[in-house]
């Protein structure tokens, strides 16, 4: 080829078009505006992000806080998460290292002879230089590929964040809820000893029979036994806390120590909940970066039909021992472009090409699914919180009649105008009507978590999020 040629040529190579599909975002389609719940006066505005970044600050809980925030920076998963971010970074590090020219330098000595019995010494020196010009955009699309894992590993970090942050909460609410459950369970066999108190006094003074009495003892004990299940549940929720805190079990037992039961919680988040804030969830951008790998990966395939260019040259000295390696007189150089092109394979290229584009059709449908999954869990996230709090506002008022009940059969047992049957069937309802709505109350708060959860709360959509 003509010298004066040579600068057009590498510059048509340079300049050359990729082949393949661009990426285009998916659209939501049919996304509701908003998401509205009937009846929710207790629910809060929220327009954007901002409110439920650190949504667990809502509870007003200094504890909750600290537990959430150590267990962000030292939970496993969590660290796994970001160690798998680190690797796709290094990853990408090395597709990225394709655009570059390659330099390779060698040297070695070898001892030369016949069969006469004759030898001699050489060493040698050689530097290599080869670029592969990227024409039809194969390393371009594998970079971009390998780019967009990377922020899906991103993502996925930040959807571990999210579940990690809300684990907590419900471990931590949960120990509270078996700390209030042991206090309602003991104050329950107060009451129980105190009626089992004037049984017995009545069954000296010969007013009663003794199976009252029997019966009476035998309820008692049947509530006692109740107590130690639920220390061991306790125990239970207190170990759990601990792992996701990445702690030794035990490690948390003094700092639990002086908690009460469950929080009197009235806060909720927007009844008008713009669908724009599910873009935010982790899971989405997940599988939409996961899209977007796969769309560039059929880019990657495409480009192996089209022949692949490249500038190699070299330098190499070979010298007697003796000599002087360097000498121009034994060195020599050589530089030129080169081009390979795969004429047949057996259709291998075009049937990689049509698994790339199944493979990206696949990412598509997957995206599609994680959309609507996100908009359902909502949607119930929602209905829950609002119809839970509508249940333990109801049985509010029925642990008031059980005690007013309990109260007024205790008065009247007493006063000889009530079987004790009757009693006994009033502490049982009593007791069981306490710890339902304990109960109630504690899913109200893991509804709430639950839906702080499915908004993608728990980490910030920005450019400051270095976690």
């Amino acid at each position: 080829m003509n010298k004066k040629y040579m600068p057009l040529f590498f510059a048509a190579l340079l300049f050359g078009c990729a082949v393949g599909p661009d990426f285009e975002k998916p659209e939501y389609g049919q996304m509701p505006k908003s998401f509205d719940a009937e009846n929710a006066p207790l629910f809060k505005a929220v327009e954007d992000g901002g409110d439920i970044e650190k949504w667990w600050e809502v509870f007003d809980d200094p504890l909750l806080n600290s537990l959430i925030e150590r267990a962000l920076e030292h939970n496993f998963d969590l660290n796994i998460a970001r160690i798998s971010v680190e690797q796709a970074g290094y990853q990408l590090g090395i597709s990225q290292s394709g655009l570059f020219p390659v330099l390779d330098a060698k040297g070695g000595f070898a001892e030369r002879g016949n069969m006469s019995g004759s030898s001699r010494g050489y060493t040698s020196a050689e530097l290599g230089v080869g670029w592969e010009i990227d024409v039809f955009g194969g390393v371009r699309w594998g970079i971009e590929s390998v780019e967009a894992d990377y922020k899906a590993a991103e993502a996925n970090k930040n959807a571990v964040r999210i579940k990690v942050a809300s684990d907590v909460a419900s471990a931590y609410f949960l120990y509270r809820f078996y700390c209030e459950d042991l206090s309602i369970t003991r104050k329950n066999l107060e009451t129980q000893e105190k009626t089992l108190k004037v049984i017995k006094e009545r069954l000296e003074n010969r007013l009663i029979a003794k199976l009252d009495y029997v019966r009476s003892e035998a309820q008692l004990r049947s509530t006692l036994s109740q107590i130690p299940s639920i220390e061991a549940q306790k125990e239970s929720a207190r170990y759990a806390l601990e792992l996701l805190l990445g702690l030794n079990s035990g490690a948390l037992k003094e700092e639990l120590k002086y908690v009460s039961g469950l929080p009197e919680f009235e806060k909720f988040v927007s009844v008008q909940v713009p669908a724009k804030l599910l873009e935010r969830r982790p899971d989405i951008i997940e599988a939409e970066y996961k899209l977007h790998s796969a769309v560039a990966k059929i880019g990657e395939a495409e480009a192996d039909f089209y022949p692949k260019f490249s500038i190699t040259g070299n330098i190499s000295y070979s010298a007697p021992a003796k000599a002087n390696l360097f000498d121009s007189q034994y060195g020599s150089w050589s530089v030129g472009p080169t081009v390979s092109w795969n004429l047949f394979s057996a259709g291998k290229t075009y049937y990689n090409v049509k698994l790339q584009e199944s493979l990206a059709k696949e990412a598509g449908v997957f995206w599609e699914k994680v959309v609507a999954t996100a908009v359902k869990e909502v949607q119930e996230a929602m209905v829950s919180s609002v119809k839970q709090r509508e249940k333990t506002e109801i049985l509010k008022d029925v642990v008031k009649s059980n005690i007013d009940a309990y109260e007024l059969s205790f008065k009247l047992f007493k006063a000889g105008e009530l079987e004790f049957l009757d009693l006994l069937d009033v502490q049982r309802t009593m007791l069981a009507a306490e710890q339902s709505l304990l109960e109630s109350r504690r899913q109200s708060l893991d509804n709430i978590i639950l839906l702080y959860k499915s908004l993608g709360g728990g980490w910030q959509n920005n450019a400051e999020n270095k976690d």
